[in-house]
């Protein structure tokens, strides 16, 4: 009995360790949310000109949102689809073009087909009156490159902190959003069709995070919600309050009205983040990056950023189990001491040689980077400095990646 309290409070212990690192982790994440750089991402998308989604630079301005993200270490791939469609409305115009959605990943730790997906749509549109007179100069600050501009800077802090995703990391920006939510109903559709590739555990998609004139003891947001989602919401009204100064204003206000819903329709579980005040400039020339507040723009990405953290770094959320890698043909590795206290005793089957062994923490952050020279199939790692909790040790070489959870006490 005195041995079974011992473990019960060693596993207490742990929990409230690693939930505490996780928190920290989160407020230091936030922390490095900056205004300057989100308003330097608004103002570069609007001097683009038009993002309209029918005009010539569409694969520019998707080209240019693609090399940003492999700056920050993401892998990406262009979506592109071919959309004819009658545009603006009874017009008689008819638009024939390719489409070009942008996706770059993060790949997760232990399981890569299981994916958190966070978005914006980075097309515009203006109009002098009504939703017939489209005309060809649509700036388009805070619809959207309000919400690009927050996802990048999430992508920022996550290369600046060297984060790796339990899940993979999965970010999109939608194209022809405006033309009814086409690039997403794209996206969502290439992932579930025939079979699903992905086992998506959420959605979080911002639109419109940038008009606010209360002061900052007043910012509200509003967290846009759907009825399969309970667990998302409560996670973005406990992370507001704990994490932001934000009031979260929960409603179901436009849930069909961005990319979110393309998702939900498809089950995915999803949120949609938004500002509280509409913005008066909504489709209009108006919409320009002076109108914008950044303070209360850097209070969503903060929220975002940590959900981000929260559901793809923390593997309490979502269907994901400690997935390790299996042995391969011609590689194993084998921990010999479980739990491990102090160091970690590892024995490696096959040849060894060039290849590199690393520890892992709940955070993806890489602790240890050992690289193995010759063939010795014998070693320990000095853990002696590291707090009690669960951590991956992975064997990656050329072509092949054997991973193993260690348990470490100390």
């Amino acid at each position: 009995m005195k041995r079974l309290i011992i473990i019960l409070i060693l596993s207490m212990t742990t929990c409230l360790s690693t939930a505490q690192s996780q928190s920290d982790a989160i407020l230091n994440l936030c922390s490095q949310i900056n205004k300057d750089s989100l308003e330097y991402n608004v103002r570069t998308l609007q001097d683009f000109g038009s993002r309209y989604a029918f005009n010539d630079n569409r694969k520019q301005i998707a080209e240019y949102l693609m090399h940003r993200l492999e700056n920050y270490g993401f892998e990406t791939e262009i979506d592109s689809f071919y959309l004819e469609m009658e545009y603006p409305y009874n017009s008689g115009i008819i638009n024939k073009t390719w489409q070009y959605n942008v996706v770059g990943k993060k790949q997760g730790l232990w399981d890569r087909g299981t994916t958190l997906h966070i978005g914006a749509h980075y097309d515009d549109v203006s109009f002098k009156e009504g939703f017939a007179d489209y005309v060809n100069i649509a700036p388009g600050a805070d619809d959207n490159a309000s919400g690009v501009a927050g996802i990048l800077e999430i992508a920022r802090v996550f290369a600046l902190n060297d984060i790796k995703p339990i899940k993979t990391l999965v970010i999109n920006f939608f194209a022809a959003e405006e033309q009814g939510l086409i690039g997403s109903n794209h996206r969502i559709d290439g992932i579930t069709q025939p079979t699903w590739k992905e086992n998506i555990v959420g959605m979080i998609n911002l639109d419109m995070i940038g008009y606010c004139t209360a002061d900052s003891a007043n910012y509200i947001a509003n967290i846009i919600t759907y009825d399969n989602s309970p667990e998302l919401t409560e996670m973005a009204i406990n992370f507001a309050n704990l994490y932001t100064n934000l009031t979260p204003f929960e409603t179901i206000m436009y849930n069909n009205a961005s990319d979110s819903y393309s998702y939900y329709i498809y089950g995915v579980r999803s949120l949609f983040l938004s500002e509280n005040e509409f913005t008066p400039h909504y489709h209009t020339e108006r919409d320009l990056f002076t109108t914008l507040n950044y303070d209360y723009m850097k209070q969503i990405t903060m929220l975002a950023a940590a959900m981000t953290y929260e559901c793809s770094v923390n593997n309490d959320y979502g269907t994901v189990s400690l997935k390790e890698e299996p042995q391969t043909e011609d590689l194993d590795l084998i921990i010999r001491n479980q739990p491990s206290e102090g160091e970690i005793s590892y024995l490696i089957k096959g040849n060894s040689k060039h290849n590199t062994l690393s520890l892992y923490d709940l955070q993806g952050r890489k602790l240890t980077q050992i690289p193995l020279q010759t063939t010795e199939s014998i070693g320990k790692i000095d853990v002696s400095s590291l707090q009690s909790g669960l951590y991956t040790l992975k064997l990656e070489g050329s072509n092949q990646a054997v991973s193993r959870k260690v348990i470490i006490v100390r």
